[in-house]
């Protein structure tokens, strides 16, 4: 405990000398995107697509990659599969710039959570974000963007897509 007390501030001030900001968003639009998943109760829903691949960065470490296909056609909410973790280790960060990154490919991402709207079953179509907890991993190299992950229930997760 005392070490912890002690090394918090020591890791505040280095954070402090890392040029940059920790944080922000990097963006591109897909080519080819499809996107898989399994309900609890073994139940493949039909595969869907998206435009865009967003990757945000909250703080240093923890990354979250957004698959997305942009609201149109009578709908005004996005259909979104987003995968969230912390990058493995070798991994670099986004390096950002005023809330705009670039990414360091590759990226290696360990998925621990799976949020959704408008993918999957009937219930997601009320636009609401559902997350839960899962297991998995993200591997993006700036050619080709691939995740995968399991829920706790049993539930699959599979998104592929390239620039």
């Amino acid at each position: 405990m005392l070490l912890l007390a002690i090394g918090a501030p020591l890791a505040a001030m280095q954070a402090q000398e890392l040029p940059g900001e920790d944080f922000g968003r990097w963006e591109s639009s897909l080519r080819r995107c499809r996107i898989v998943s399994t309900s609890s109760q073994s139940r493949q829903q039909p595969p869907a697509s998206c435009r865009l691949l967003r990757l945000d960065q909250l703080m240093e470490g923890l990354l979250s990659v957004r698959f997305l296909q942009p609201g149109g056609n009578g709908s005004f909410l996005d259909r979104q599969l987003v995968f969230a973790g912390v990058l493995a280790e070798g991994s670099t960060g986004l390096q950002c710039q005023r809330s705009r990154c670039e990414p360091s490919w590759p990226l290696r991402l360990q998925v621990s959570a799976v949020g959704q709207a408008g993918f999957g079953d009937a219930t997601a179509a009320l636009g609401l974000t559902r997350a839960q907890l899962a297991t998995g991993h993200c591997l993006l190299d700036g050619r080709s963007f691939r995740c995968e992950a399991i829920g706790q229930e049993g539930q699959q997760w599979r998104a592929e897509a390239s620039p």
